[in-house]
This record gives C-alpha cells, sequence and structure tokens, in this order.
C-alpha cells in the first residue's frame, strides 16, 4: 500500500509539472494551410481619420517590406469612408444620398470629430485602390457590424429609424429591430458592391457584440437566444461578399462563442481572423474548434496589437509589440495548442483613442521590424535598379537600327515581368542582362546611296571620246564607299555631290576644223547634153501614148486566155 501511494504520488508531482511547463511555454508552432502565406498589415483608418496619402505611405512600406495586404478599416465605430452614392432603399422607403451622407459625418463628429478630416470620398479610396494595385498589395476593406457601429448607429437615429441600438449600447445594432438591420444590409451591400473587382477578401468584422454595456457580450446573446439570429446575419453577409465574388472574413470571438453549435451552422467559407483566445469569462472557441468546423484561420495574433498613443505598459503597447516579434513565431496562434492551418498572418495598428497622435515613423518602424523578423514570410521585392539602368540605356531613336535587331530588343524589353520577389533577383537581373546584349547587337541600317546611284549612271552614259580628261570623274567614282551606315549619310551624298560637280565640269574636246584647200568642188563637163534630153514634148508625148496602149492590150489578152483556159477544164 505505502509503495503503490509513493507512486501515485510522483505520477502526481510530475504531471503537474508537465501542467505548469505547459502553460509557460509559448504555443506551439501552427503548421501553414499552404507554402504561400497572406503576411498583412492592418490600420484602423475608422475610429481616427487616415488620408489617402498616410495610405498610401503605409503601401509604400508593405510593398518594400515584403506584405501581401494591407488591411484597411474603413468602418470601425466611425465611417470614414463615404461613397459618390449613398442612397439607401429599405421596405419601400429611400433615403436620398445626400441626406444619409450628412447623417454619417454628423455621427463620426458624434463619435470624435477628427480635425484631420471626417471621411474619404469615393475619389480619395479609388486613387488609393489604384496605387496599391500598382505596387502589388491587395487591400482588404473592413466594415464592422453587427458592433463597432456607433456613427452608423448615430445616423439612423437620425434618418428616423427608432431604437436601432441594442439596449442602451452606442456601437451596437440590435438584431431584433428588422429596419435598423435592413439598413446595416443595404449600406454594407453598397460596400461590398464597391471593392468588388478592386479587393478579394471583405472583411465584415463582427466581433465584440455590445461589450460597452452590461447586458450585452456573447453570453446573454446566447442566454435570450438571439445568437441564432447573429448566426443568421453573419452567413447573409457572407453570401453577400460571395455573390459579388469576394472572400468573407470575420474576427474570431463572435464564432461558436464557448464552443456552442447549437445556434447553428457559420458558413464554412468564413476566413476566421483570430485575434484572441478570450479571457476571464470571455470564454471563445479555439482556433482547433473552428478548423474542426472547416473554418479558414487568418492568425491576427494580438500579441502584436499596438494602439496609437500607448509607448509602454502591458496592453497593446509599442514595447509589448516590439517584444512580441522576438517571442511568437509568425505561425502563432493565440490559443493554439496543436498544429492547425493558417492563411497567413497580421500585424494591426489601432486607434483605440483617436485623439492619440499618429506617429508615423513609428509605425513604419514597426513595419520594417515585423518584416525582418519573420523575414522567410515576408519577402520583399526584387531589386529592379539594374533592369532600370538598362532600359535608361536603349537609344530613343531606334528607326536608325534594322529591322530585325530591334525586334530582338523588343523582345528583350516585353519579357520583362514587374513585381517579382526577392527570391527571384537572378531572373530579374537575367532581364537587365538580355537588355544590355540586346542594345550592343543593334545594328545601324546602311545609308541611302539612291543619290550616288544616280550619279554613278550619269557618268556611265559618258562618251569618254567626246571629252578631254575625265581624271575627276574616275577619282570621284573610285572614292565610293559602301560600307557607310545611316549616321554618315552626310558622307555619302557627299560622294554623290563630287561625282556630279566631276560631271558638270568636264571639257568636250575641240571639233577639227575643214581645211579651206579641200573644199573646192570639181566641174564636170557636159560633152552633149542635149541628148540626155527628149527632144520635143509633142514626141515624147505620142511615145508614152502608144507604150500604154501597147502594155493594156498585152493585160487584157493574157486575161482573156487564162479565162478560156479555165472553162476548158
Amino acid at each position: 500500500m505505502k509503495k503503490h501511494g509513493f507512486r501515485f504520488w510522483l505520477l502526481a508531482i510530475v504531471g503537474l509539472l508537465g501542467m505548469v511547463l505547459s502553460l509557460s511555454q509559448p504555443p506551439k508552432q501552427v503548421a501553414a494551410a499552404d507554402n504561400t502565406l497572406k503576411s498583412v498589415f492592418s490600420i484602423d483608418a475608422g475610429r481616427k481619420y487616415f488620408s489617402a496619402d498616410q495610405l498610401k505611405t503605409i503601401i509604400d512600406r508593405a510593398h518594400t517590406d515584403g506584405y501581401t495586404d494591407v488591411q484597411v478599416l474603413l468602418g470601425n465605430d466611425a465611417l470614414r469612408l463615404l461613397l459618390d452614392d449613398m442612397s439607401v432603399t429599405i421596405n419601400g422607403k429611400t433615403y436620398g444620398s445626400d441626406v444619409v451622407k450628412q447623417a454619417i459625418q454628423a455621427g463620426n463628429k458624434a463619435y470624435y470629430d477628427d480635425p484631420n478630416g471626417n471621411a474619404l470620398t469615393q475619389a480619395d479610396m479609388d486613387a488609393v485602390l489604384k496605387y496599391a494595385a500598382a505596387r502589388d498589395i491587395n487591400i482588404i476593406p473592413v466594415i464592422n457590424s453587427p458592433g463597432h457601429m456607433d456613427a452608423i448607429l448615430t445616423a439612423m437615429a437620425q434618418l428616423g429609424i427608432k431604437n436601432p441600438a441594442f439596449n442602451g449600447s452606442k456601437r451596437t445594432v440590435d438584431l431584433n429591430n428588422d429596419t435598423a438591420i435592413a439598413f446595416t444590409k443595404a449600406l454594407l451591400q453598397k460596400y461590398v458592391m464597391y471593392f468588388k473587382g478592386h479587393a478579394t477578401t471583405f472583411n465584415f468584422g463582427s466581433d465584440e457584440y455590445a461589450n460597452d454595456v452590461d447586458t450585452g457580450g456573447w453570453a446573454k446573446l446566447q442566454q435570450s437566444g438571439t445568437y441564432k439570429k447573429f448566426v443568421a446575419y453573419v452567413n447573409d453577409l457572407a453570401a453577400m461578399a460571395k455573390n459579388a465574388g469576394l472572400k468573407p472574413m470575420v474576427f474570431n470571438d463572435g464564432i461558436y462563442y464557448d464552443n456552442n453549435t447549437s445556434f447553428g451552422t457559420f458558413d464554412k467559407d468564413l476566413i476566421v481572423s483570430y485575434w484572441t483566445a478570450g479571457w476571464g469569462g470571455y470564454d471563445v472557441a479555439k482556433p482547433e474548434f473552428l478548423t474542426d468546423k472547416g473554418l479558414k484561420i487568418m492568425n491576427t495574433n494580438d500579441g502584436w496589437y499596438w494602439v496609437l498613443g500607448r509607448v509602454d505598459g502591458d496592453l497593446y503597447s509599442y514595447k509589448t509589440a516590439l517584444a512580441s516579434l522576438a517571442s511568437k513565431k509568425f505561425t502563432d496562434v493565440p490559443g493554439a495548442s496543436s498544429a492547425v492551418p493558417i492563411i497567413g498572418s497580421v500585424q494591426a495598428v489601432w486607434a483605440d483613442d483617436p485623439s492619440a497622435q499618429l506617429d508615423m515613423p513609428a509605425l513604419l518602424k514597426l513595419m520594417d521590424q515585423f518584416s525582418t523578423a519573420y523575414a522567410p514570410y515576408l519577402v520583399r521585392p526584387a531589386d529592379y535598379s539594374k533592369v532600370d539602368a538598362a532600359i535608361a540605356a536603349v537609344p530613343r531613336q531606334l528607326n536608325q537600327y534594322t529591322e530585325a535587331s530591334v525586334a530582338k530588343l523588343d523582345a528583350a524589353l516585353n519579357a520583362v515581368v514587374r513585381g517579382k520577389k526577392a527570391t527571384d533577383q537572378a531572373l530579374v537581373d537575367g532581364y537587365a542582362q538580355t537588355i544590355t546584349v540586346a542594345i550592343k547587337a543593334l545594328q545601324l541600317r546602311p545609308a541611302d546611296y539612291t543619290k550616288v546611284d544616280a550619279a554613278i549612271a550619269a557618268a556611265k552614259k559618258l562618251d569618254r571620246s567626246h571629252y578631254q580628261d575625265l581624271s575627276a570623274v574616275d577619282a570621284a567614282l573610285a572614292a565610293v564607299n559602301r560600307n557607310l551606315n545611316i549616321t554618315q549619310q552626310a558622307q555619302v551624298d557627299t560622294m554623290a555631290a563630287k561625282i556630279t560637280a566631276a560631271i558638270a565640269a568636264l571639257v568636250l574636246k575641240p571639233v577639227p576644223q575643214p581645211d579651206p584647200r579641200q573644199q573646192q568642188v570639181p566641174t564636170k563637163t557636159i560633152v552633149n547634153p542635149d541628148r540626155y534630153l527628149p527632144k520635143t514634148a509633142e514626141a515624147s508625148g505620142w511615145e508614152l501614148m502608144l507604150a500604154g496602149l501597147a502594155t493594156i492590150f498585152g493585160v487584157i489578152s493574157i486575161v482573156f486566155f487564162w479565162r478560156q483556159h479555165r472553162m476548158a477544164i
């Protein structure tokens, strides 16, 4: 008995030590869902106004640091993006665009009247999206609901929608208010359709339901049975995104809260942005449970969170964000006790206090250090400086070169693919080398010898026997060089001009003058000129007449005898 008891207590002590050690260890590394994990930087541009230029600065750094995406919270307590058309029609009633805009702007002011700006315009966001696309950065828009809707709730009340908020909450819509829910969905639909074609993922938030009041929270939502409506609401938003060709994403804390599946099944196409493992009395589902339900996990470890204005301290300060870069792996998901697949990881900067000053240099430094700490995952862009230098060296007047050599250069230029990563640096350097070789191989077109050929043809037509000295023409012809190119056209034209000038300068040989002494014509003596002429005009006429009659008679005789002969036959 004593020996048995000793073994029992020994095993118990070993077990307790194992539990303590396991609790003190950081979360286990999580397996990657595939070979390419997303690296996302998230900025809270909902609570605090960020200008288009500030967002572009963040996008620039995301590009150079190797991030794949920038998540922009546009609706988070405040709503900081107003589309051109903000009209909303529900239940047969239309709320005009200008009226809705004014109501949302009033809601933003009621939440926090940011001196830097109230909301971005659609033109602002168009420019941001274009800027991001040019740098191969995906934008993930976030419009949070049913929680974190302060400005929208104020707007709904101003528009005449009664009691849109949940039981005293300032930021959460009442899931039991059908009109308020219809307005919220119609508003979200406008943003989904705007980002269709510009983004691949749309984040609906869906976190922290009425955490600002004692009557709220997921536990009480389940106790009242309203959690079932939350499941349906999230699924409706997921369908909205999928119908627009977007992937739906939500934060994790409300999804299957407390591992409870009795209220319905969430859409399995949801991406769950897993940021918290919960805290005392906040019992969220663990990542393993969610993946078992077929949901994808985006690792949004809150250990990397920085809330603007918090430099020191133990909760989401700059200090703790930096420390987590050293203590956490890129794939460490909060609360994970076993290997679960993820599709990427998110580093986030929040503006819980929107009046806190933005320290952009510190923000960019935090991005740089995240990129350095997780360099194998954040592959920085390749260096195209050699390619750009090679392209700059391309001659401007390519029409001077042969078509064949220019075609090879064009092929080298067209082969350049932008957006390659540092892992493909050798390939990028190869682009530059190919272009340089093609430039060196350019062949100048031959000069135009048309004028020279015409001058030579004129010289060949000359009768050399007529001219005194053709040595200048011969010298000009001998000086013709057929190997000059188009850049030496002036020299070729000079050759033609010299030949023509030499021909024009030719001197004819003198014409021989006859000897006057040799020009006397000898006279011929006529002995008897009268014998060569008819004696009289009369005698001459009778002789001719008789000769003609004799000829006619002869012809008639011949014809007569020929006809007699034919008749006899």
